[in-house]
């Protein structure tokens, strides 16, 4: 027996709205972006980085690949963005205008292995998910020389 005040229809409405939202925020974790998706890096270990005003992040970077994927901490992006308004800070724009550049430029500038490398591009997958790519350079071989 319904309540007199509530209708049959607003309970319908009331019991899906639970179920669309998360329907919605799942899909839109889930789409794939113009490099790739969240799924791809499963499995990946990731690297705990920090920028200016306290900023976190977890930087997978998945091996094989010139892909680097740039997940921000929740808190720590409300932390930053706080702490650069109240100190006159301007968000650095960087190479690619690409939300959470300054984390992976961090991780770059950390790994012996990729100091020599550029940042070519960037997507944004969620606010909290970027994706980067990453130019480094060939290492020479030995020449190789025909017979003859």
């Amino acid at each position: 027996m319904l309540l007199p005040f509530v209708s049959e229809e607003s309970m319908v409405g009331r019991a899906l709205f639970p179920a669309v939202a998360l329907i919605l925020s799942l899909s839109a974790c889930a789409s794939p972006s113009a490099q790739g998706s969240l799924h791809e890096y499963w499995g990946v270990a990731y690297t705990n980085v920090s920028t200016r005003c306290g900023g976190g992040y977890q930087v997978y970077r998945k091996p094989g690949t010139s892909r680097i994927l740039v997940r921000a901490y929740e808190l720590s992006e409300a932390r930053q963005s706080f702490c650069e308004r109240y100190n006159g800070i301007q968000p650095s724009v960087g190479v690619t205008g690409v939300r959470h550049e300054e984390a992976v430029v961090e991780y770059m500038a950390t790994r012996a292995d990729l100091r020599e490398c550029r940042l070519v591009s960037g997507t944004e997958i969620t606010s909290l998910h970027s994706e980067f790519v990453i130019a480094c350079p060939v290492a020479p071989t030995g020449a190789v020389r025909a017979k003859g």
